[in-house]
């Protein structure tokens, strides 16, 4: 992709999190405790489940996921980092880049 255009997508994202809604805090937790935690905004779905894009149907189960500008996230996202959405302590057990500058993650919620 050109630069031109990855910059269009970049401001239709900021566009989406400013205007649409999306104003979910996340407090993101390095694993790694020489990184600080970081406040980012997303888009949290308490049953989020995964569609097959051919079929249409349902993969899998349903359960917690958030959706974060991949721009926002560190380089390497690690099972260790953890994520507090609405008082509630999540690990991150699978990172899915989802495309156009997003990351989803499945979540598994902990105790703090």
């Amino acid at each position: 992709m050109t630069g031109e255009l990855l910059d269009l997508m970049a401001a239709d994202l900021d566009a989406i999190f400013e205007l649409g809604g999306v104003d979910e805090p996340v407090e993101y937790i390095p694993g790694d405790v020489l990184l600080e935690s970081v406040t980012l905004i997303g888009m949290y779905d308490e049953a989020y489940q995964e569609v097959d894009p051919h079929s249409r149907m349902p993969i899998g189960s349903t359960g917690p996921a958030v959706h974060l500008r991949s721009a926002d996230l560190p380089e390497y996202p690690a099972e260790t980092d953890r994520l507090v959405i609405r008082s509630r302590t999540f690990r991150i057990t699978l990172p899915k880049p989802a495309g156009q500058g997003m990351t989803t993650f499945l979540l598994h919620e902990v105790s703090a």
